[in-house]
């Protein structure tokens, strides 16, 4: 009987070992396979409202600062140099590790928050995010104003962005594209939040 018991007690503890095992292995196929997130109301209200009003300041330098991208289809595109800014992102990092699964990333040292504006005719091609750093960094677009009819496109998937919501989408992973203004505009901040500082070999 003893011998009975005891070998049961083995085959229970072989079974927890093996679920623990397969959890473990199933987390962490899910943490590798994220692709996108949209987060409908990223900032609190007080802090939404900060940013623009600290944003406020910047916008005619946005309004002069015609950008030709990849495509020769031109954007407004402005470097930031706020701490304003900076410091609120910096302060919603635990809320984007959450959002992507990944406690390891931060607010990318060396790559410039930026203040972008579409206007009519502005769009991008399906595409995937470039790698820059040796991790696949996370692409982070939070929506500040919006008055277009233009969306985006994920996985087939289509947002049409509202105010202070935030879509991140992971390096090198799933084709996305942002379909043509017809009409309005949609201001945005574009930044980064990376595992590394170690840029990529190119």
């Amino acid at each position: 009987m003893k011998n009975i018991i005891r070998n049961l007690l083995k085959i229970i503890l072989i079974l927890g070992v093996i679920i623990i095992v397969i959890f473990l292995i199933l987390l962490i196929i899910k943490k590798n396979k994220f692709t996108y997130v949209y987060d409908k109301n990223f900032l609190e209200k007080k802090d939404f409202l900060l940013l623009l009003k600290e944003l406020k300041k910047y916008d005619n330098l946005l309004d002069n600062s015609e950008d030709l991208d990849l495509e020769k289809y031109y954007r407004f595109n402005l470097p930031l140099n706020s701490r304003i800014v900076k410091n609120l992102l910096k302060k919603y990092e635990n809320k984007i590790r959450k959002l992507t699964g990944n406690d390891k990333i931060y607010l990318a040292n060396n790559f410039d928050i930026e203040y972008r504006k579409y206007v009519l005719g502005s769009y991008m091609n399906k595409h995937r995010d470039f790698q820059i750093y040796k991790k696949p960094q996370y692409e982070c677009v939070l929506t500040i104003t919006n008055s277009t009819d233009s969306i985006t496109n994920i996985e087939g998937y289509n947002i049409s962005s509202k105010p202070n919501s935030l879509i991140i989408v992971k390096a090198n992973g799933v084709e996305h594209e942002v379909t043509r203004v017809n009409k309005g505009e949609r201001k945005f901040l574009k930044f980064i939040f990376t595992e590394t500082d170690e840029i990529m070999n190119l």
